[in-house]
């Protein structure tokens, strides 16, 4: 019996000397800031390296503020040259980046051009004071449409220009590899061809896409993951693989048959989604990785945000990274449709954008305490 009661003791010790959970380990709790609005159907934003953030909106403006805080002041509004803004057209995707001591951004643009109706990324070079000259257009010759644009950009770990073009309506375009539509494409800052792209000259990198969203990197690795639209089933998240094939529009999710016409294969020849929403839609749209300690057992998620759910979905991935699993909802309905899901240079907090119109949007800071 005396055995008994000192082992208890003793554990009772052991148990009270034993250092707490790290604060790191443990799930955040979130404050939320309006730091922007009045804004209309703001599609994407970036960080410069000093700060400024950069909002594009869909009708072709650019604004250029001093910060992410509340009140930051507006330094520029930048209108983009040609932009033809109808449906779901229009100025779309920015990347911000510094080689050296040039600061260069890229946007995504649908734009009426000699050629036509089409989609480009344009590189303009930020000035200390917030004004943006135009350098060139670094990747062009994908269609644009009122729908499935796609036209996400980020710059990679790899320094690689990644780009998601979507299918411009056209089910044809997306199996052709001289089409740019239908693709992840990745090229150089300067707009030309990696070396080690996977079809020779092209910048296509992986094929078989619908939609493309947004573009994320898993911390502290080069691995690529594709956010994308589905049709009225299967929103998909991809990792991509150089030379990856993703089945639309013969096969989309996990080996569900969509569209059999000439030419398909059977679902082996297309790679599986890491995630699909499976019978129904909920209109993923841009997304990122949480980093940072702030984040506690959160960090490392991929966090999407979606139109039609008007929420935010955390996912985390398995060991390899090839099968996500959805964890979380967040922010369920309080703001209306989400757009753009980014994070701040720091990884300190997590900047959404609202997609409803009329003047009605926001830019939303969330931040762990």
């Amino acid at each position: 019996m005396r055995r008994v009661r000192r082992l208890a003791a003793l554990l009772t010790v052991v148990c009270l000397a034993a250092p707490a959970a790290p604060a790191s380990a443990a799930t955040p709790t979130l404050g939320t800031t309006v730091v922007r609005s009045g804004l209309d159907i703001p599609w994407d934003l970036a960080f410069a390296p000093d700060g400024k953030m950069l909002v594009t909106g869909r009708p072709g403006r650019i604004r250029v503020y001093a910060s992410g805080r509340k009140g930051a002041q507006l330094l520029r509004t930048v209108t983009v040259p040609k932009v033809r803004a109808e449906g779901e057209a229009g100025l779309m995707g920015i990347a911000v980046t510094k080689r050296k001591d040039i600061t260069w951004v890229f946007v995504c643009a649908s734009r009426q051009v000699d050629a036509g109706w089409r989609n480009q990324v344009l590189r303009y070079r930020l000035g200390s004071g917030g004004g943006m000259r135009l350098d060139k257009v670094v990747l062009g010759g994908m269609r644009a449409a009122s729908i499935h644009n796609g036209c996400p950009v980020e710059v990679g770990p790899d320094g690689k220009l990644w780009v998601g073009m979507g299918d411009a309506a056209d089910l044809s375009l997306p199996q052709k590899r001289s089409s740019r539509n239908g693709k992840i494409l990745r090229v150089n800052l300067n707009g030309s061809i990696p070396a080690d792209n996977p079809f020779g000259r092209s910048p296509v990198y992986a094929l078989g896409i619908r939609n493309p969203q947004g573009i994320a990197f898993y911390p502290g690795t080069k691995r690529a993951y594709s956010i994308e639209h589905g049709p009225h089933v299967h929103d998909e998240i991809n990792r991509l693989r150089a030379g990856g094939n993703y089945g639309w529009p013969c096969w989309t999710g996990r080996s569900t048959a969509y569209q059999r016409s000439t030419g398909c294969g059977p679902a082996s020849d297309y790679l599986a989604p890491a995630w699909s929403s499976g019978s129904s839609t909920i209109a993923t749209s841009n997304g990122t990785f949480l980093r940072g300690e702030a984040w506690g057992s959160w960090r490392r998620s991929l966090v999407v945000s979606t139109l039609k759910e008007s929420d935010v979905r955390r996912f985390v991935f398995g060991t390899k990274g090839y099968r996500a699993e959805q964890r979380s909802v967040l922010f369920d309905g309080r703001w209306g449709r989400l757009r753009a899901a980014v994070m701040s240079p720091n990884g300190r907090a997590l900047y959404l954008t609202t997609s409803n119109g009329g003047g009605r949007d926001r830019v939303i800071r969330v931040r762990p305490r």
